[in-house]
């Protein structure tokens, strides 16, 4: 049986492609619930993003030592709302965590469909570039304060000057299509990136920039978990990560019609 926790009185929100896709193709029974309403989630449930209650379920189940699926926005291939089809754009599919695990030995062949090219490393940034993630993560991570304790804690190990970039907002929703300033502006003198959780991280990786990122970051294992290193980051070439993040985001398409179950399944996710 899987439980999916859906915005029934948002009928409009982007859950509905996830979960219309995930009906059709997942192996098991599936019955939904208003994450409005719900606060004492099933154990094999599923949620998109925190909305309605979803935050505070998925710390339930964690404490539980329950299963649960956690879908959102992509690591590449994010929506456009003005080129909505069915097969070209993405959404992560992770579980028991809110970001994806790093699986070795993935194909390139999913990450090169978005032509993404990764430089060299050259550590001739000036700026620490902090992108904190969304005040629901924070919150979700226990960090209410995250941004101005990192912050604090980034000058107790450098001089260097603090450029602060707030995740985009705007028009109802947020990333990328939102941004006064690309983020590819603001990396292009960055030391490295200071983050929570945000998938700046990616692309700061693409670009050959060093990360700083949280335990329950997906970049935890490319990255820099301590700040006592941000004069002497650690950077590996990201290629195999990013192959691996690519194997684990689908289109609407891909849920509906199996293959995103087949990979899930291939992988030993599912």
């Amino acid at each position: 049986m899987l439980t999916i926790y859906a915005p029934f009185k948002n009928k409009n929100s982007k859950a509905w492609e996830v979960f219309n896709g995930v009906e059709n193709s997942w192996p098991a029974q599936i019955t939904k619930l208003d994450n409005a309403v719900e606060t004492d989630p099933n154990s094999n449930s599923m949620f998109w993003g925190f909305v309605g209650n979803n935050r505070e379920m998925v710390k339930k189940l964690e404490a539980r030592n329950h299963n649960y699926w956690f879908t959102d926005t992509p690591y590449f291939g994010r929506f456009d709302n003005n080129n909505l089809k069915p097969d070209n754009h993405y959404w992560r599919v992770c579980k028991n965590a809110i970001h994806v695990p790093y699986i070795k030995n993935c194909k390139a062949d999913r990450f090169e469909k978005f032509g993404m090219k990764i430089k060299a490393p050259n550590f001739a940034g000036k700026y620490i570039l902090v992108c904190p993630s969304s005040a629901g993560i924070h919150n979700y991570l226990d960090r209410p304060n995250w941004t101005n304790e990192t912050i604090e804690q980034i000058k107790r190990y450098t001089d260097r000057p603090i450029r602060l970039r707030h995740k985009p907002r705007g028009r109802g929703t947020s990333g990328p299509s939102e941004a006064t300033v690309p983020l590819s502006e603001d990396l292009k003198e960055a030391w490295c990136v200071v983050t929570s959780c945000s998938i700046a991280a990616v692309e700061a990786m693409c670009e050959g920039i060093p990360v700083f990122c949280d335990n329950k970051s997906f970049a935890v294992d490319v990255g820099n978990v301590e700040l006592s290193d941000i004069e002497n980051p650690y950077y590996g070439g990201p290629e195999p990560w990013l192959y691996s993040l690519a194997y684990q985001q689908f289109t609407p398409e891909e849920l509906s019609n199996g293959t995103a179950v087949e990979i899930l399944m291939d992988k030993g996710i599912l």
